[in-house]
């Protein structure tokens, strides 16, 4: 039998088959994740809630295996629950509600550590001095304030007593304040900057803050219990080395240093979408700003400005 030489076409088009099969068996045994996360929806430029999946999905590759991550297509946050209930999304993310603990899989630790319940607001540049020099909480609420239909946020605000104009779905907020349909339109103080910097004319209130208790999860769709427990696995290796922390001081705390929030005057309300099983007594889980501006409010029983 005649030996082939090692450069013969032969050899390199056998050495390129294996290497091919060995790449698709690889790609086979990559566990496929499809997401919806909300950062798709508002900022192509924030990617920290991708980072943290895959800060998760990481830890536990040694475990759990390789994944491959699939952007789904960006579609509003109650379609998204319902594909996720549907087993057409794997995972998306949310603040958390009774409703949507019941639709999803909630994994409870919050990715913005309680600090997407502090909202911002958002108006007019050439309004912006008339309204950051209202006194009383109520002058605040009596404003029309903006808020996207199925966001948690619309209906904390009418629970309690703000005047709320829904719009179909956050790009309308600046041609609103533009027209002056709205007076504001508050958002997360993690996420509020680069947004409001894409429009201008637009600014953000120096003096307050509306604050109410938030959790922001990971949902996995009930047909993926196996990532679920992979996913709680990465939180609990994440929390206990101090990566997730180092994570959320990269990404985020530029954002707090502009926000200042340790000098705004603080609104707490009530928010009655809260799940009971919030686990607002893990102190490692909340941003030492949560835990001594909003938390000794709830516990006093007597929201205050």
């Amino acid at each position: 039998m005649t030996a082939v030489h090692p450069h013969h076409p032969l050899r390199r088009s056998a050495a390129l088959l294996g290497l091919c099969l060995a790449l698709c068996a690889g790609l086979a045994a990559a566990q496929p994740i499809r997401h919806a996360l909300a950062q798709q929806q508002s900022s192509q430029v924030i990617t920290y809630e991708l980072e943290v999946l895959q800060l998760l999905l990481d830890k536990t590759r040694p475990t759990h295996g390789d994944y491959g991550l699939q952007a789904t297509e960006v579609v509003t946050q109650n379609r998204a629950f319902l594909q996720l209930q549907a087993g057409e999304v794997d995972v998306l993310s949310s603040m958390s509600s009774t409703e949507r603990e019941a639709q999803g899989l909630a994994l409870r630790v919050c990715l913005y550590r309680g600090l997407l319940g502090v909202r911002l607001p958002v108006v007019l540049a050439g309004r912006a001095a008339e309204l950051d020099a209202l006194e009383q909480p109520e002058q605040l609420r009596a404003l029309r304030h903006g808020q996207v239909s199925d966001w948690p946020d619309s209906q904390i605000l009418l629970a309690n007593g703000w005047r709320v104009e829904r719009m179909p779905r956050l790009a309308a907020f600046a041609e609103l304040l533009r027209r002056q349909r709205i007076d504001t339109f508050a958002l997360g103080a993690i996420e509020v900057y680069p947004i409001a910097d894409a429009h201008p004319g637009l600014a953000v209130l120096q003096r307050w803050a509306i604050a109410y208790p938030s959790a922001f999860y990971f949902f996995v769709s009930p047909k993926r219990p196996e990532l679920a427990e992979r996913l709680r696995r990465g939180w609990e290796l994440a929390l206990a080395d101090g990566s997730f922390v180092a994570l959320f001081e990269q990404r985020i705390a530029p954002q707090l240093a502009r926000a200042r929030l340790d000098q705004r005057r603080w609104l707490v309300l009530h928010n009655p979408l809260l799940p009971p099983d919030t686990p607002l007594d893990k102190a490692p889980y909340w941003h030492p700003l949560v835990r001594s501006k909003l938390l000794p409010a709830l516990n006093s029983g007597k929201p205050r400005p």
